[in-house]
């Protein structure tokens, strides 16, 4: 990929999220169709739409390409809309059947943007009170051959979308690290549980996270998909328009101090280089100082694999393939990460090894 061409693509989506003014210089049919297929892969289209409606004549794509993105992006805002809908049906199911419940990432952090009808939506992740065996007894009266993993399972589809039910809203490799992780999430559940919230339109409300929640939250389910999945720019853009919401001198320290707890210092500075490198998100929204060689590391996994690694053939998870064939390839991928995140590096295969024989266990419990 022509490298002029990544910083038109980094230029466009400034302009499009208002740290921008304009592109450096006008896109020839050939670049507007690569920009496109960028926007595609990092799930930005509807965002960067936002960009060129500010394109002078002379710089906009081409009539049928500008025709066709106009058209994704009334998709877009169709999706988000029915989103809104469900997210507020699940909650007041589950609130029903005696569960409080947060929704995770998705539309809770939609409505920080914007243009909150232009972030391509996702699934339904919701955080369910009550732990892991009383929840997933209910799951297992509604979906008897369900298959939990260590924080989620899959609950019911909602009008065509997926819903994951979590007992916890993410992990981490490291048993201590993770001990901490778990800890703080139950002392942070009374009032995530309470936060609720009216969407975009206003009509629907959920409960979602609050903000230095989400600044810790956000960021590890980030960490998390560059291990697992890979990640994309929209994961960053969701984060920093969480920033972007502002802290006072005593939330960042407290923050901070989480980060270091969860030996995640070094992937904010990491997240930090990429938030000023493509967002250009001012100084005084940053948590720490940012590291380039980090950063650089961090981007260009993001720029290889696209939205959560769906363009990158080493993400690839063959499921046709021993499990420990794709046990080692799993952790061979992982090995690339040891100089910059050891615990979770070094960890992970222990984690793994161990989460077999959790499933297990958990199968033969319910089944």
């Amino acid at each position: 990929m022509p490298n002029n061409i990544t910083e038109t693509f980094f230029e466009l989506i400034r302009l499009s999220i208002g740290t921008g003014k304009e592109l450096s210089h006008t896109p020839d049919e050939k670049e507007w169709e690569i920009l496109f297929e960028l926007c595609r892969k990092q799930t930005l289209l509807g965002i960067a739409f936002s960009g060129i409606e500010k394109l002078k004549a002379e710089q906009l794509p081409p009539k049928s390409l500008l025709l066709g993105w106009h058209n994704y992006c009334l998709q877009i805002k169709q999706q988000n809309n029915k989103l809104n809908r469900l997210a507020a049906i699940v909650t007041e199911k589950f609130e029903k059947e005696g569960f409080r419940s947060v929704i995770l990432k998705g539309q809770g952090v939609a409505m920080l943007y914007d243009r909150p009808e232009r972030r391509a939506p996702g699934d339904i992740d919701i955080w369910l009170e009550g732990g892991r065996e009383k929840v997933l007894a209910y799951v297992k009266r509604i979906i008897p051959n369900c298959r939990p993993v260590y924080h989620h399972v899959d609950f019911l589809e909602l009008d065509g979308v997926s819903t994951e039910v979590h007992f916890t809203p993410s992990w981490m490799n490291s048993y201590f690290t993770n001990r901490k992780l778990q800890r703080y999430f139950k002392d942070e559940s009374e009032r995530q549980f309470s936060n609720k919230v009216a969407l975009s339109n206003e009509e629907e409300t959920i409960f979602a996270p609050t903000n230095d929640f989400n600044r810790i939250y956000i960021l590890l389910h980030i960490y998390r998909h560059l291990f697992q999945e890979g990640i994309g720019l929209r994961q960053m853009l969701d984060y920093y328009y969480i920033l972007k919401q502002g802290f006072s001198a005593t939330e960042k320290e407290k923050t901070i101090k989480q980060l270091r707890d969860l030996k995640m210092l070094r992937f904010a500075g990491a997240t930090m280089y990429v938030l000023k490198r493509v967002f250009n998100i001012e100084d005084k929204y940053m948590l720490t100082a940012p590291l380039e060689k980090e950063g650089e590391f961090l981007l260009n996994e993001i720029m290889v694999a696209g939205n959560f690694g769906k363009y990158s053939p080493r993400y690839k998870n063959d499921m046709s393939s021993s499990i420990i064939k794709r046990a080692m390839s799993k952790t061979l991928h992982h090995m690339r990460f040891l100089n910059s995140y050891p615990s979770e590096t070094l960890w992970g295969p222990l984690f793994r090894v161990w989460h077999y024989f959790y499933k297990k266990k958990l199968k033969k419990a319910y089944d």
